[in-house]
């Protein structure tokens, strides 16, 4: 079983259940050495390296090959899925997948950093929406 550091909207746990109708342990971690913004004209963030920098977000625990399977699926061509490591509230270290940005796409990411609590104030009810029909879409 794998791993995954969520950084934007997969780290809502609301939206990762909608996504992959799994409920997942998971403890708040950062990644260091990688910043978030938000992308272009998009209400989620991008991940990208940074030295330095430190991104918060949610580490899953027991992600099988066919939920990181969904999870590729969900996500757009600007991320690519990486092993990174993240660390928890704890000072713990753990080696996770997490989607980051590819360098062909960075031009996307603006200098605005990405809200979560700004997020899930405006846009969290229709976003479970979508997820949901995602998910539906891809099991009927």
């Amino acid at each position: 079983m794998s791993l995954l550091f969520a950084y934007g909207t997969l780290a809502i746990p609301e939206v990762m259940e909608a996504v992959t109708g799994q409920v997942f342990a998971s403890r708040e971690a950062t990644a260091h050495d990688f910043i978030r913004y938000l992308i272009r004209d998009r209400i989620y963030p991008g991940m990208t390296p940074a030295k330095g920098a430190t991104a918060s977000g949610q580490l899953y625990f027991g992600m099988g090959p066919a939920t990181l399977k969904l999870l590729d699926e969900f996500e757009d061509e600007v991320y690519t899925r990486k092993l990174i490591p993240a660390q928890t509230q704890e000072g713990e270290t753990f080696e996770a997948y997490s989607y980051i940005v590819t360098s062909e796409y960075r031009r996307i990411l603006t200098s605005r950093p990405w809200c979560k609590d700004c997020f899930i104030a405006n846009h969290l009810p229709e976003y479970l929406t979508s997820c949901r029909a995602f998910y539906r879409d891809v099991f009927l």
